[in-house]
């Protein structure tokens, strides 16, 4: 009888245990074009980082924005840009740090975050956009997705319900 009741209870808990991880709250980062298709999804930890390097388009300095998802939101983690000129940024944020390098002017911190960032891509003349996904490498979606519109948007799925989807690129 002993045994029995040890038996149902570690099934109880077992089942118990399967049916938390099955709906444990996961972030998932997607990646959509503008008109909807779904072009990436895939379960990402917390600190995840997406860092976008363009060229802008009157300077022809290169910039990179450092983005990381915490909380089911995209905060911008740090900028690095060449030239303060031509509406680049030229003054610290009130709550952040302008660093500045022999290569590179930082601005790192200043609270910024979204539910979803709308990223318009350039073409292999104006723009050179260049998307690394941490865990995935790098993709130049200039060639790819030459002037349209990318949404970067991380939401919460029940971890047992996340299938991963790699649509338009190999980002491994």
């Amino acid at each position: 009888m002993l045994k029995r009741s040890v038996f149902f209870l570690f099934f109880l808990f077992f089942l118990a245990l399967c049916f938390s991880l099955y709906n444990w709250p996961a972030t998932v980062m997607e990646i959509r074009l503008e008109n909807g298709p779904l072009l990436f999804s895939d379960a990402v930890p917390q600190g995840w980082s997406i860092t976008s390097r363009i060229v802008h388009s009157l300077e022809r300095t290169p910039v990179e924005d450092e983005y990381r998802v915490v909380g089911g939101r995209i905060w911008q983690w740090e900028e690095r840009f060449r030239s303060n000129n031509a509406g680049l940024p030229t003054v610290e944020p009130s709550s952040g740090r302008f660093l500045s390098s022999k290569e590179w002017f930082v601005i790192r911190g200043g609270r910024n975050r979204w539910e979803f960032l709308d990223y318009r891509i350039g073409t292999p003349s104006l723009g050179r956009n260049v998307l690394v996904l941490e865990g995935y490498g790098t993709v130049a979606v200039h060639e790819r997705l030459a002037g349209q519109r990318i949404r970067l948007q991380p939401r919460t799925h029940p971890l047992g319900k996340i299938f991963p989807v790699l649509n338009l690129f190999d980002f491994r």
